[in-house]
């Protein structure tokens, strides 16, 4: 593709930058830069006839920035010169150009939307048709099957999402988690149960109403056999977990069932550290289970937060030693009792597992730190899976995890010099209003079980209710309809309302909690 010669159009003010980037790429390019100062503000019939009065019949592609409007083939009918939409950011170009010829591009979608989806879409095919060879891939050692659901060190790893203290819902409330939880990416939703606690019906109670609305393994998470046993007798399809002190009699009733084995014994209250005796102890346990008839065995070598590395060296040891036990990690062990946001930890702890031979990862999300931690464990899950099966790092592979901050700088850097012949005026402090909007207020909220930003409306301070309420999926949504609705007279209101909707829809966004005039973010020193 370095024999393509392409013309770049741009806006004055981008004109440094765009030439800075397209170094960075190998293809052929000569920028142009239009009387136009913001690239974004070009009209493509402007291009059209600008281009027609220029000699450029010796350039065999033309790129327009990708945030203008229109369809670019006005310019291909204008100039002969195929002509497509560009990324929206310099910084995208080289990536783009180095694409020319391997990607379609298009006249109306710009070129960084089109190289995402097909990243994405090459990624999903990968994972797609390791899924279809499911009966071939079944056969191999270390691969197992649970009620429809196959895993194992041929297939991604899968997400098991714990219902927490499922006996304290109501069976609404556990149906609504289970839907939400498979939504997210959840293959197997666990019913925990209460530690200390023996409420078998309540197991019971919880599995059926499980299974009643979600196609996917159900596992009941207990040491009890009691709640264990009724809840195989509902359907649960795997039980957490056997230990030494309750193999015999979960044996009785589990021959059916798959289960967690894990080196402890909870009624002595007796825990391994070490790595040696951890794993001997959880092979001995493993070896009496499968004397007692149980059949469907995985290993979990428990993830102790306060010893993450040792806890990982046990489950590659015991890896080593077992490669065809499928095993289990409860990342959310960690996750929980670390004061750090969860997607980045969640990624790592799915990368280590990844590599020390995990199966399944079970995910919580008790904390509000932790919300969110099945989808991000379910995304991290195939990361992993496709950056092993190319013997790559997880990076570029068409999926990611990136939250808080991007992958590359998109940003033009603040140019000084603007502000030469500028009075410049540092803004500090705010401005009280005086007094309210005489058309009313808003109260502000962010409904994150269904994914809305919530502006009510109040037509005076001493209201209890709305008496309108306006919902949408994002700030320019919601404030679209109050300007329709003409709910706001005064231009502070207005820039008051924006302020707490860009909040409100961040919040939902990113899983923040949202206060209305409260900030989102804590000042860090540095930032």
């Amino acid at each position: 593709m370095s024999k393509l010669k392409v013309l770049l159009i741009t806006g004055s003010l981008a004109e440094d930058i765009v030439k800075r980037y397209v170094q960075q790429s190998s293809v052929k390019t000569e920028v142009l830069a239009l009387t136009v100062q913001v690239a974004a503000l070009l009209h493509i019939q402007n291009i059209a006839r600008d281009l027609e009065k220029r000699d450029i019949h010796d350039f065999d592609v033309i790129l327009v920035p990708g945030l203008i409007r229109g369809d670019t083939s006005v310019i291909t009918d204008a100039t002969g010169i195929p002509t497509f939409k560009g990324p929206r950011y310099a910084a995208d170009l080289p990536t783009v150009l180095d694409a020319l010829g391997k990607v379609k591009l298009s006249t109306v979608t710009p070129a960084c939307d089109l190289l995402r989806e097909e990243l994405q879409r090459k990624a999903l095919q990968e994972l797609e048709l390791v899924e279809k060879n499911w009966e071939t891939l079944l056969k191999n050692p270390g691969n197992m099957m649970i009620k429809d659901l196959v895993f194992g060190k041929d297939f991604p790893m899968r997400v098991m999402a714990e219902i927490v203290d499922a006996p304290l819902m109501s069976s609404d409330e556990i149906q609504r988690l289970a839907k939400r939880y498979v939504q997210l990416g959840a293959a197997i939703i666990d019913v925990g149960m209460i530690a200390g606690e023996s409420r078998p019906l309540d197991a019971r109670r919880a599995v059926e109403a499980v299974k009643s609305v979600v196609n996917v393994p159900v596992s009941i998470d207990t040491f009890d056999p009691i709640e264990a046993r009724e809840a195989v007798f509902a359907g649960a399809d795997l039980i957490l977990s056997v230990d030494a002190g309750n193999v015999e009699e979960i044996a009785s009733f589990a021959s059916d069932v798959a289960v967690v084995v894990i080196p402890t014994n909870q009624r002595e209250g007796y825990f391994p550290k070490e790595v040696k005796e951890r794993v001997s102890f959880l092979e001995e346990l493993i070896e009496k289970a499968r004397k007692l008839g149980i059949t469907r065995i995985l290993g979990d070598l428990v993830l102790e937060p306060s010893n993450v590395l040792r806890s990982l060296i046990a489950f590659r040891e015991f890896a080593k030693r077992n490669p065809d036990v499928p095993l289990f990690l409860g990342v959310t062990n960690f996750t929980e009792l670390i004061d750090a946001d969860s997607v980045g930890v969640n990624a790592l702890l799915a990368c280590l597992s990844s590599e020390v031979g995990v199966s399944i990862l079970l995910a919580t999300e008790k904390s509000s730190k932790a919300k969110g931690s099945v989808r991000e464990l379910a995304t991290a899950s195939k990361m992993m899976f496709l950056a092993k099966k190319r013997d790559s790092v997880p990076k570029d592979l068409g999926l990611d995890l990136l939250v808080l901050k991007d992958k590359r700088l998109r940003e033009e850097p603040y140019n000084n010099e603007l502000e030469s012949g500028a009075q410049v005026i540092s803004a500090t402090g705010k401005l009280e209003p005086e007094g309210l909007d005489e058309k009313g207020l808003f109260k502000i909220a962010v409904d994150q079980i269904n994914g809305d930003i919530v502006a009510l409306y109040l037509t005076g301070s001493q209201d209890d209710k709305p008496s309108i309420v306006i919902k949408g999926e994002t700030a320019e949504n919601v404030y679209s309809k109050i300007e329709e609705m003409s709910l706001i007279t005064r231009l502070d209101h207005a820039a008051y309302l924006g302020r707490e909707l860009a909040k409100a829809e961040i919040a939902l966004r990113t899983g923040k909690e949202y206060v209305q005039d409260s900030p989102l973010f804590k000042k860090i020193d540095g930032f």
